[in-house]
């Protein structure tokens, strides 16, 4: 599969802490600061689909830096700001959410490679077809505190953010000829998202 990713798991620094591994989860009560795009570019139209609608977890050593986890998205909630073309893009013919409800990223090694950088292999589900594949990282930790608190988070908090590319014919979506124009075969998928430990 040809896919590149510029991931950002921002800063796993940890100040003082143990040799332990903590789960952060995300969405149950951090919807609005979750968002997973989709993005297609062509020559005569350019559009971002959206959803907040993001669940799942991450369990990372903060000591030895390593982890693993899973990011699941909810695909029938993608909106692209037109409603015909969220209706097409949901249908039998091109993602098939009756069938295929969700696209799943599962982080299975997270390694350190120096400093703030990792290392992180995974798999990438679409549409019933799994690849997979390594991007660089960076990750962003937080220890509960006054400031967490304030800002409505509860327990420690650990931000994740990544974009990769993807083909759609990889995963088995192909767009007809009378869409070409308009819908790229070539996607860009973002990740934003934020976990707690409670």
């Amino acid at each position: 599969m040809k896919a590149f990713a510029s991931v950002s798991l921002l800063t796993v620094l940890a100040a003082g802490a143990f040799a332990q591994s903590k789960t952060f989860t995300f969405g149950a009560g951090l919807q609005p600061q979750q968002v997973v795009t989709v993005e297609s570019n062509t020559a005569f139209e350019d559009f971002v689909g959206r959803t907040n609608k993001v669940s799942g977890s991450i369990t990372v050593d903060l000591t030895k830096k390593t982890g693993s986890g899973k990011i699941i998205v909810d695909l029938a909630s993608l909106n692209t700001g037109l409603d015909l073309r969220d209706e097409h893009m949901r249908s039998e013919g091109w993602l098939n959410v009756a069938k295929y409800p969700t696209a799943v990223f599962e982080a299975t090694s997270i390694k350190n490679t120096g400093g703030k950088n990792f290392l992180v292999t995974g798999n990438f589900t679409l549409h019933g077809v799994t690849k997979t594949f390594s991007v660089k990282a960076t990750a962003n930790y937080v220890a509960e505190s006054d400031k967490t608190k304030a800002n409505r988070f509860n327990g420690d908090v650990l931000q994740i953010k990544t974009k990769f590319t993807i083909k759609a014919s990889d995963y088995g979506i192909k767009i007809p000829a009378m869409a070409a124009d308009k819908v790229s075969n070539s996607l860009t998928i973002g990740i934003s998202v934020i976990g707690t430990t409670k």
